[in-house]
């Protein structure tokens, strides 16, 4: 899995720089989700896959008898 990035914030950010910087960045978030949203997902999900695709296959037409 990816790390996120750790950022230190400078200790006399204004808390209205701060709300500015926040809202761009959600703003950001927001669009590139609505561009991207499938695209994110297939990526989200093979990060967090931790078999490949071949052990995930089941094979549920199999005769079994009871």
């Amino acid at each position: 899995m990816k790390s996120t990035p750790n950022f230190q914030l400078p200790q006399d950010l204004p808390p209205e720089t701060a709300m500015v910087l926040f809202d761009l960045l959600s703003g950001l978030i927001d669009a590139l989700w609505q561009h991207y949203e499938i695209e994110l997902v297939e990526l989200i999900m093979e990060d967090l896959n931790q078999y490949p695709a071949s052990q995930q296959a089941f094979d549920f037409d199999d005769d079994l008898s009871f």
